[in-house]
């Protein structure tokens, strides 16, 4: 989310905040342009104090994975300095202010554990994946007495010595020079090492980065996709690397979008389920549910539930994975649209700062934060 758009919120939700009702009691809903349900609980988690504010630049929301954990970062002024508090379960700590490189995410929670895809050559992957290296000799640059001798033939004595010239001059530079190719390759992570493999092509952590995925190769031909998570691995079809990698939320199951035999793209879980993506010109992404393993597809204007169309939206609208949260049994789907948290039920919610989905005694929940005058609100609403 960029920082105009955050600032936009920000100014929308203060306005909006500013002509919120109080309500009487912690499950009052008295909401302007909000419509929440009886089932629908609201709990003040503190009331800020005089001059505290939230810094939507830097602020640090972290809904917890159950009902009852919440923390958020705040800002006070104080002349030119600036004084921040962690608020963490209803304890308050003076803490550092944060800085742009704090990465504490400001946007709305994905509905779906979205992985993150390493870069192969980046600084961040060297903490996991080492490589077995062996190292040759850089090759000169010569030329044979029968190649001079052909070329000769249509040059002329001046031009043949330029040549010897430019010759000497590689050789020159590349002599006494090595260059190193990788001979196999080893993930470390959290104290246990997997591998050797000849090649690892992708690596995904998850966002608490106490996961990983990897698409690697032990042979010559074929890829597999090995996890931290599990013994389990999904061998894939044909000859090329999978075009995505995917996980659930409790990464019990993980998936591929990979080519298959045919030249054609399914849906591949480790549970050995295939989805085809069947207009992968109209293919916009594939993920797992919030609860219950259900793989969601968004495929040309319709979103799939387990291979079954549930809702078709518009042609030509635009539609973001992250802000779809469809119910464990599919005839459900609240959409995040807007900054609007619209509900299957009709229940509809404006300018949520964080949202995410908690499970409690076995339920889930959808959480969201609000900020409603000085008061920092929890909303909880069966999922």
């Amino acid at each position: 989310m960029s920082q105009g758009v955050l600032n936009k919120l920000k100014q929308e939700a203060t306005k909006e905040a500013n002509k919120i009702v109080s309500p009487s009691s912690s499950t009052s809903t008295a909401q302007s342009k909000n419509k929440l349900s009886a089932n629908v609980t609201r709990t003040v988690v503190v009331n800020l104090k005089e001059g505290e504010v939230f810094d939507y630049s830097e602020n640090c929301i972290d809904l917890g994975a159950s009902i009852n954990q919440v923390s958020f970062i705040v800002t006070k002024g104080n002349g030119n300095t600036a004084q921040c508090f962690s608020y963490k379960n209803g304890v308050r700590t003076p803490v550092a202010c944060p800085t742009s490189n704090s990465s504490c995410g400001s946007e709305l929670q994905c509905s779906y554990n979205k992985l993150m895809n390493l870069s192969l050559d980046g600084d961040e992957i060297k903490k996991y994946v080492s490589n077995k290296t062996e190292d040759h000799k850089m090759p000169q640059a010569t030329l044979t007495d029968e190649q001079l001798k052909a070329m000769s033939a249509y040059m002329s004595k001046e031009q043949l010595e330029a040549v010897k010239k430019q010759m000497a001059e590689a050789q020159k530079q590349t002599a006494g020079q090595t260059y190193s190719t990788v001979l196999s390759s080893s993930i470390n992570f959290n104290g246990k090492t997997y591998g050797p493999y000849k090649q690892i092509s992708q690596f995904y952590l998850t966002s608490d980065k106490k996961t990983f995925y990897a698409v690697v190769q032990e042979g010559t031909q074929g890829f597999k996709v090995v996890t931290s998570a599990s013994a389990l691995a999904l061998t894939l079809p044909g000859l090329m690397p999978p075009l995505s990698c995917l996980a659930s939320p409790d990464n019990s199951e993980f998936a591929v979008t990979s080519l298959n035999t045919e030249g054609k793209y399914d849906i591949i879980t480790s549970s050995g389920k295939k989805y085809p993506v069947t207009e992968m010109g109209w293919f916009g992404g594939a993920w797992y549910s919030a609860a219950g393993n259900h793989m969601l597809m968004l495929m040309k204007s319709q979103l799939y539930f387990d291979g079954h169309v549930i809702k078709t939206f518009e042609d030509g609208s635009s539609q973001e994975p992250c802000n779809l949260y469809v119910s464990n049994d599919g005839k459900g789907v609240t959409i995040v649209k807007n900054n609007t948290l619209s509900f299957s039920d009709g229940d509809y919610f404006e300018y949520p700062l964080k949202i995410a989905v908690v499970n409690s005694a076995g339920k889930s929940y959808f959480k969201w934060m609000a900020l409603e005058n000085q008061e920092v609100v929890i909303y909880q609403k069966p999922y």
